[in-house]
């Protein structure tokens, strides 16, 4: 299981070099992790709605 850390902006630091996987695509994060990721704006939108 992933740490959950206080706010985004700190899981963002403690991970961002395991973001170069996503390199070429947008990625949407909370403080608990990557919750959605695609090279198309949209689909990566829709990614965030189905998991919320």
């Amino acid at each position: 299981m992933e740490a959950e850390y206080p706010t985004a902006n700190e899981w963002y630091k403690a991970n961002r070099r395991e973001l170069k996987k996503y390199r070429g695509e947008w990625i949407a994060y909370t403080n608990k992790g990557v919750i959605s990721h695609d090279r198309d704006y949209r689909k990566m939108k829709d990614g965030i709605r189905a998991d919320t």
